[in-house]
């Protein structure tokens, strides 16, 4: 039986880790693995077992459907524009401080429209 693998395990990977500011290495240092083997997953040459995958969801602070699936588990944030959800899971502090500066101020604008 040929392996199959699930298209864009690789790319969600890959995202995440780059939205964390993490290297290949970093991440294979956590799961035990060579960053050679990181690069072959995130282009899709590779995969990781159930439980690397698992362990890769919690290290990226994701759920597992959404790395195997790219669906997000919480129905609210898939609702939400993808880039907005990235901020949101990022660990960039200015971006999150951004978004939320604009989000009070977008607030502060429905609150005067809706008050004439």
């Amino acid at each position: 039986m040929k392996d199959k693998k699930i298209p864009g395990i690789g790319e969600r990977i890959a995202s995440l880790r780059r939205s964390r500011k993490m290297t290949q290495e970093a991440l294979a240092n956590k799961l035990d693995v060579s960053p050679k083997h990181i690069s072959h997953v995130e282009r899709d040459c590779a995969s990781l077992s159930l439980y690397k995958l698992a362990e890769t969801s919690r290290i990226l602070n994701c759920s597992l459907d959404y790395l195997v699936n790219g669906r997000y588990y919480d129905d609210l944030l898939n609702k939400m524009p993808e880039n907005l959800v990235h901020i949101l899971e990022s660990d960039d502090k200015a971006e999150k401080e951004r978004l939320i500066r604009y989000l009070e101020f977008y607030s502060e604008l429905v609150d005067r429209h809706s008050k004439k």
